[in-house]
């Protein structure tokens, strides 16, 4: 279901977030440094699968660079998403390759240079054709054919879960850029995360994660260590305290309910407790007077209910695009709510119901 909702699967994934830079790499020794990484790694006892790149899925963030397709206008609206990653990317992660090829360790500096794209890309800028063996660039119009597309994978979100996946390309951390031109892309060949795929519990490969990095470089420091499952999670935390309080408020809402419901029902016993004591004298048994107090109290529940669930109905509409996962209605959830309410006010409802079957007609009567 992750998968599906994502493009990505979470489950016994790893994420380590490092910054090179804090540790004094300068960019022309990242390659050894990446090098290094993909050689140890997958080396940790418990690991199948490792990669890196500037950012994992649902961390957050999004870099986004102007691009221009070969044999497209050098004014189309061609602003994208951007990531650069390691070899063995996306069967890291568990994004699916749908055509052609992953990034893999044969793209180095001295190879063509490649990207991956995903299907939103493709969608924008190949609606009818074939991608693979395409050319786009970045900077003018002249880097146009710098970049040849080799794969399709599937649209992975990385920012936003609401909404679409965002049109993304994926280009190897091994064949940075040197181009003067492309001086803006300096910052890209820093790695931000390091993803592991890993086998029975994640947490477990933790002290081992840390004495690998250690010996590759000890100033190489860890800024956060994560399952991917706790990265998606955190991109939910205000979704999750927006439905406690919703929920304490509907409980608060309720209880007043059940009070109000309560003191009204034993406001109206009070004021018949003249007619209700005839009745009695007249021959009605306990029986008829409990259901006649208790008719009036489902009266107004029924009366609630006919105002609150078309309300409830057009609130849920109304919030539908706050909602994740969860359809803006659901019939079951309603009449589970319908029936809590009922027997809320049955409950509030039987107490004064109760205490009216007890009224000694002769006292009732001398109410009067």
């Amino acid at each position: 279901l992750e998968n599906q909702r994502f493009g990505f699967e979470p489950q016994g994934r790893l994420v380590v977030r490092v910054n090179p830079a804090l540790a004094g790499y300068k960019p022309e020794k990242l390659y050894g440094l990446y090098q290094q990484l993909e050689e140890r790694l997958p080396q940790i006892p418990g690991v199948i699968g490792a990669s890196y790149s500037i950012y994992s899925p649902m961390r957050g963030d999004n870099w986004s660079f102007g691009i221009h397709v070969e044999g497209h206008p050098p004014d189309e609206d061609a602003d994208t998403s951007f990531d650069r990653i390691g070899p063995h990317y996306f069967e890291t992660i568990g994004t699916r390759l749908l055509r052609g090829r992953t990034i893999g360790i044969e793209d180095t500096p001295s190879s063509r240079p490649v990207a991956v794209v995903n299907q939103a890309f493709v969608r924008k800028f190949f609606p009818k054709q074939d991608p693979i063996g395409k050319h786009f660039g970045m900077g003018d119009p002249s880097h146009s054919g710098d970049f040849e597309i080799v794969g399709v994978v599937e649209d992975t979100k990385y920012q936003d879960a609401r909404g679409p996946a965002y049109p993304t390309f994926f280009m190897p951390f091994l064949q940075m850029s040197k181009d003067p031109k492309l001086s803006f892309m300096v910052g890209s060949h820093y790695i931000g995360d390091i993803e592991l795929r890993v086998a029975g519990n994640a947490q477990n490969v933790n002290a081992a994660v840390r004495r690998t990095l250690a010996g590759i470089d000890p100033n190489l420091t860890i800024l956060d260590f994560m399952t991917m499952n706790e990265q998606v999670t955190r991109n939910f935390n205000q979704d999750r305290l927006i439905a406690r309080l919703t929920e304490l408020f509907g409980g608060l809402a309720l209880t007043l309910a059940c009070v109000g419901l309560y003191g009204v029902t034993a406001y109206a016993v009070a004021r018949r407790t003249g007619e209700i004591g005839i009745r009695m004298a007249l021959g009605a048994d306990r029986r008829r007077i409990l259901g006649l107090v208790l008719r009036g109290a489902l009266l107004q529940l029924a009366a609630g209910l006919a105002i609150g669930i078309p309300a409830a109905l057009a609130g849920g509409r109304l919030l539908a695009n706050q909602l994740y996962g969860v359809k803006s209605y659901d019939p079951a959830i309603l009449a589970l709510a319908a029936v809590v309410l009922t027997a809320c006010a049955l409950v509030a409802g039987f107490v004064p119901a109760q205490r009216a079957a007890s009224i000694d007609p002769i006292r009732a009567l001398r109410v009067e």
